[in-house]
């Protein structure tokens, strides 16, 4: 904290009026600065008729939105829903219904190779171009260590459960949810991160080769949040 407010100081000391953000000396490392307009500090001038002061520069929802596109697995960085080649009617009725909707909410069920991961990288990746709201993305396994660490390290707080928890908008996405097995953690966690999802009316996607009904009948799933997820998400069988 102190190392920012040493460079906010010093940002404002260098703002004078008639000055360019873009003059104000990089403050850090010797290397160039990757932005020349904020010099990497992630601050410029602000300006009015009334107030001259400081803004976010524009870099970093550029740098937030790299960050988010490297969540991506290597095998899905390039899935768009324009290289999506759907195999069979079913998979063709997917691609126009998530077309039609692209900020839809949408339970994603189907076999192996069906795609389903595919669409919803497709719609992750598209979300967080448009950069309009806070998105996660989370495969089963990590999002069980994430709520994990949060369950027993005070000192830790979980990125995804924070922003559910927060009525600003919001999407999570959550690949292969039938993976999860119910000695993983308690149920009361996940039916916390559920429910918050539910009651601030955010977004979620989630892929699973169970249907909704299957992950009761195999017991993967408490029923109050299967009965949630039915009614966040329109269900898309591939």
């Amino acid at each position: 904290m102190q190392a920012v407010a040493t460079t906010l100081t010093a940002v404002r000391e260098r703002l004078r009026p008639g000055k360019r953000a873009g003059a104000i000396p990089y403050i850090g490392r010797d290397n160039e600065p990757a932005c020349r307009i904020c010099s990497d500090t992630g601050w410029c001038r602000a300006e009015g008729e009334e107030f001259i002061g400081l803004k976010r520069c524009k870099c970093v929802k550029e740098r937030i939105r790299a960050a988010r596109l490297v969540e991506i697995p290597e095998r899905f960085r390039e899935s768009t829903f324009e290289s999506y080649r759907p195999g069979n009617p079913k998979q063709e009725w997917a691609l126009c219904q998530m077309l039609e909707d692209p900020d839809g909410s949408y339970y994603l069920t189907g076999s192996y190779g069906s795609g389903k991961t595919h669409l919803l990288y497709a719609q992750y990746r598209q979300m967080v171009l448009a950069g309009k709201i806070r998105c996660h993305v989370r495969t089963t396994r990590g999002l069980v260590e994430e709520l994990r660490r949060a369950e027993f390290d005070d000192g830790f707080v979980s990125p995804v459960l924070a922003a559910a928890s927060k009525p600003d908008p919001y999407r999570l996405f959550w690949d292969d949810l039938d993976k999860l097995k119910p000695a993983d953690f308690k149920t009361e966690v996940l039916f916390d991160l559920v429910n918050s999802l539910y009651d601030h009316i955010h977004g979620l996607t989630v892929t699973a080769n169970y249907s909704l009904r299957e992950l009761i009948e195999h017991e993967r799933m408490h029923p109050a949040i299967v009965r949630r997820l039915d009614d966040m998400c329109g269900v898309i069988a591939l």
